[in-house]
């Protein structure tokens, strides 16, 4: 069994970053992701997926982006950097290897993966909080096709001709945006949708927010539940207005659905945007919280010792699910892994 002081499972911005520190400091570590090419879990994305965070703030530590600061990157051009920084550091990174259970034993765990057992005395698990699509119960009960937006690629997989888009965010809104060129969309919501324009006197609002030292602080609890606002750029408004928005399905049978306020819909394609759960279910040492909240008051730190975790939304600022609040987190958790 190969011997590691820290095992990193998960090579997104939360994972290299972490690689990245720990290499600073020193330590002998590897990281470990299921992909099969480092930037995987951004290329797999939908075509048009574009971040409304400039280049500025979508860098990871010491190697600035190959793009103007004020660039907002597509999903490509992350994923290609991710790439690119991976190699120009020569992180130790084992790609196509996922992790199917940490045990811990004595001081120390012992991490099994598609290809290795690894004993570690520290792990950082920072393979972010998407691993399970989040699909209400109700969707069982349609006879219609229906995919998740992380299936989600281009308008050319979508068939039929009324489309009902469930959930919001950012990434709901885009995908609608996308679709209402091609279908007659509807778009059902379960809230009031907080638009908000993603540029304000010229400038992007994370710019604004880290000037005026909004994005280092803590989250308030309400934006924690409601979430971030949908933010409209270039012609998002224009185009998501041409979608009918509704309200929340209660139920569904066959190729109908149900909503809130009574109304009924017949459908040809449903699109869940609907974010995503925390899959805890590999770590398999007694005592471990299984919380993702609990973990978030902990600023990451589990109440195991020796394991760590990142990439939770509102970690320990309102930036942390941001790439450039990651890498902070990143080297607070590495810090108090070295003490």
């Amino acid at each position: 069994m190969k011997e590691k002081e820290f095992v990193i499972i998960g090579a997104g911005q939360c994972g290299l970053s972490a690689g990245r520190f720990l290499q600073k400091a020193g330590k002998d570590f590897v990281i470990l992701d299921q992909h099969r090419e480092i930037g995987d879990s951004w290329r797999n994305r939908y075509g048009s997926l574009q971040l409304f965070t400039p280049a500025a703030y979508s860098q990871l530590p010491d190697l600035p982006m190959a793009l103007s600061p004020k660039a907002r990157p597509t999903k490509d051009q992350i994923a290609d950097y991710f790439s690119r920084y991976a190699t120009h550091f020569e992180l130790p990174i084992h790609t196509k290897n996922t992790v199917s259970k940490v045990i811990k034993k004595d001081d120390h765990f012992i991490v099994k993966s598609s290809f290795e057992e690894i004993q570690a005395k520290h792990v950082i698990v920072a393979n972010g909080q998407c691993q399970k699509p989040n699909v209400p119960e109700w969707a069982d009960k349609l006879s219609v096709p229906f995919i998740h937006s992380s299936q989600y690629r281009t308008p050319i997989s979508i068939k039929g001709k009324k489309v009902l888009v469930v959930g919001g965010g950012n990434s709901g809104a885009q995908i609608v945006a996308e679709l209402t060129s091609f279908f007659n969309v509807h778009w059902s919501l379960n809230k009031k949708p907080n638009f908000k324009s993603l540029y304000l006197f010229g400038k992007n609002r994370l710019w604004w927010g880290d000037k005026l030292n909004v994005l280092s602080k803590p989250a308030k609890e309400k934006l924690i539940r409601k979430g971030e606002p949908t933010y409209l750029y270039d012609d998002l408004k224009k185009k998501i207005k041409k979608a009918k928005k509704c309200s929340e399905v209660v139920k569904a049978e066959g190729n109908q659905v149900t909503f809130a306020d009574g109304k009924s819909l017949e459908v040809d394609f449903v699109l869940f945007a609907t974010g995503f759960q925390p899959d805890f279910s590999f770590i398999q040492v007694d005592g471990f919280e299984h919380d993702l909240n609990q973990l978030r008051e902990q600023d990451g730190i589990s109440n195991i010792s020796g394991l760590y975790f990142l990439g939770i939304p509102y970690q320990r600022s309102r930036s942390s699910q941001l790439i450039y609040g990651s890498q902070k987190d990143a080297a607070f958790i590495v810090q108090k892994a070295c003490e």
